[in-house]
């Protein structure tokens, strides 16, 4: 799992199977999985919702740990 992923996922639930993948975790949101333990502020949130809300993240994770052109000079 990408570090990104990995930040998304443990931002949002509490429990999850750590020998799953990114989208292995995805899917048994969807499923409503009982491995799947969202944390109390999203845990009545629509799978949809929440799947939404980890994609957000990760995407935002990436974007603020990209290096700028700056950071990227020698």
């Amino acid at each position: 799992m990408e570090t990104s992923e990995r930040f998304a996922i443990n931002e949002w639930l509490s429990e999850y199977p750590e020998d799953k993948t990114y989208d292995e975790i995805i899917d048994l949101i969807y499923e409503e999985d009982e491995s799947i333990v969202p944390w109390e502020p999203v845990e009545n949130y629509s799978a949809a919702r929440l799947v939404q809300i980890i994609s957000d993240t990760k995407t935002h994770f990436e974007f603020v740990t990209k290096p700028t052109t700056e950071e990227a000079k020698p």
